[in-house]
């Protein structure tokens, strides 16, 4: 391909573009050819077509929505868009970022790596994650940082995938690269690579290429470079289509420090908090069953009214119920977390996730077929659903105070008060 025509996929598949599912802790806005996407601590924004656009007035439209959230904002130009736009932002207080070259490769035309036999790319493993962090950060002209591809975590939208894959020699790791792919296009997107190695953009060429659980494979590799790395990604088989610089800009305040909401995936926090909650519960994998030792001031209902669904609607209500609940009796800054045994969790601030112009409610009370648990890091309030008993308690005074006279509307049934039987129906309590 020409790289007018690689320039002109680029563009028509990535520039503008609204994510089908947006990834955990997101929001995504449109203002007319802009989108911006706030992640709860900046707000990146890009554009389509901007031809006979108010630029000033454009610009300062994006200034307001992310100063009232108090989130920085970044916002790439290149050097193809309409002229006035670089001068725009700049006149709006935007500083611009070293530029960099916008490359992008046809997968099937790189040409074979010649790389020495001590040498190899491989993935890299959980036990080298501080190691590649360490990498990540030192890497120059990122277009994405690892931080944020770890993030959108696994709730990236159906077909949405990440790896890293590093360099090793003797044993130790000399650089990475880390990519994802971009659901709903041709593409794969290099978000930095930790040294000028060729050798690791052929290997990402090989992973993106690789067409699993019924996806086509990913036609292109898209990177962004300067200096010595991008000779490295022109050694590659990659392609100059276009130059691309950051503008960056700040409203006042101090910003959050983390997403509203995120996955943890092989976290230290999520086997800290699943420790601390056996424990206070005195509850485990094994004992699940027989439900947590429910503390004083909790309620727990009989869901055997709910169908074996989860699509129920009553199960929908009774989420909605609890949902609010958590929102309404959370404290700024709170971790929430939801956890299932031996299954990657997630955690989220509730003030923060569900609302108005807020990434979507991430967590459920209940599941017909898993026991599932949302507390909060200070262990003072959440539920506890246990599929086998088919019984849903709440505990924490405050949230029973916020959702009692509710759920009880809508299943009627209460097991047990403070962890004790009330009489309605037999259960596996005390």
């Amino acid at each position: 391909m020409t790289v007018a025509e690689l320039l002109a996929a680029h563009d028509e598949q990535l520039r503008g573009r609204v994510p089908p599912d947006p990834p955990w802790g997101t929001v995504t806005e449109e203002d007319g050819p802009v989108v911006r996407v706030h992640h709860g601590t900046h707000a990146v924004v890009e554009h389509r077509d901007l031809t006979g656009a108010d630029l000033p007035g454009l610009v300062r439209r994006q200034q307001e929505v992310c100063a009232a959230r108090v989130e920085p904002v970044e916002w790439k130009v290149y050097s193809h868009d309409t002229p006035g736009l670089a001068s725009a932002l700049a006149e709006a207080g935007f500083t611009a970022g070293p530029a960099r070259r916008l490359l992008v490769a046809e997968i099937a035309d790189m040409p074979a790596p010649r790389a020495p036999s001590s040498v190899r790319p491989r993935h890299g493993s959980h036990a080298e994650r501080a190691a590649i962090h360490r990498l990540a950060a030192a890497a120059p002209g990122q277009r994405r940082p690892l931080s944020e591809l770890e993030a959108d975590g696994g709730g990236r939208g159906a077909g949405a995938e990440m790896t890293v894959l590093v360099l090793e020699r003797h044993g130790r790791l000399v650089d990475g690269i880390w990519l994802e792919r971009v659901p709903g296009t041709d593409f794969a997107s290099v978000g930095g690579i930790s040294g000028p190695r060729p050798e690791l953009l052929h290997a990402a060429g090989q992973w993106a290429a690789r067409g699993l659980w019924g996806r086509p494979p990913a036609r292109y590799l898209v990177a962004e470079a300067g200096g010595e790395p991008a000779e490295a990604h022109l050694a590659a088989g990659f392609h100059e289509i276009a130059g691309v610089t950051t503008y960056r800009w700040a409203p006042p305040g101090e910003p959050a420090r983390e997403r509203p909401a995120g996955q943890l995936l092989g976290h230290p926090e999520h086997d800290e908090i699943w420790r601390r909650f056996e424990k206070r519960f005195e509850v485990t994998y094994e004992t699940a069953y027989d439900g947590i030792a429910e503390p004083p001031g909790s309620v727990t209902w009989h869901m055997a009214a709910v169908d074996h669904t989860r699509r129920d609607p009553l199960l929908a209500e009774v989420e909605d119920v609890i949902a609010r609940g958590l929102r309404a009796r959370g404290r700024r800054g709170d971790r929430l977390y939801r956890l299932k045994w031996y299954i990657s969790g997630s955690r989220c601030d509730p003030t923060r996730v569900g609302g108005p112009g807020q990434p979507r409610w991430p967590g459920y009370a209940y599941l017909v077929d898993e026991n599932v648990i949302q507390v909060t890091a200070d262990l003072r309030m959440g539920t506890y659903g246990n599929f086998v008993e088919e019984s849903l308690c709440v505990f924490g005074a405050d949230l029973v105070a916020e959702v009692e006279e509710d759920l009880t509307a809508l299943l009627g049934t209460v097991l047990r008060r403070d962890g004790r039987p009330v009489g309605n129906v037999w259960s596996f309590g005390p």
